[in-house]
């Protein structure tokens, strides 16, 4: 089951399908950086992929998000370590996005829109 287009918002993270750098699909959550605004049926969407597995400390190109065992206390619904990728990035269609899962809280969405700037 898809989400309604007037549901998506910048910053949420969603369950999609995302190809890998080796173009294997897969399904992971992944992080709408793209404004709100400009999000519409017709248009592919930029989603920014999330990962579980990274080094401590995180690369460069990763934006640590926070979490809880208990994804109920969290805004982004992470009940593991995880982290925006910012050099991971795909398209997926509206209608592709399967579930919302939380937001990105706004010091995050700051350092990822700074890192894409780079």
């Amino acid at each position: 089951m898809s989400v309604r287009l007037e549901e998506l918002r910048e910053g949420q993270i969603v369950w999609v399908i995302v190809r890998d750098r080796n173009g294997f699909r897969k399904r992971r959550p992944a992080i709408i950086p793209t404004p709100t605004s400009e999000i519409s049926d017709d248009q592919p969407l930029v989603i920014m992929a999330v990962t579980t597995t990274y080094p401590d400390p995180a690369p460069p190109d990763h934006v640590e998000l926070p979490w809880n065992p208990d994804r109920r206390r969290t805004t982004t619904g992470l009940a593991r370590r995880r982290a925006a990728v910012v050099s991971w990035i795909d398209t997926v269609y509206p209608d592709e996005v399967e579930s919302v899962i939380g937001m990105v809280p706004a010091k995050q969405m700051r350092a990822i829109h700074q890192a894409l700037k780079k």
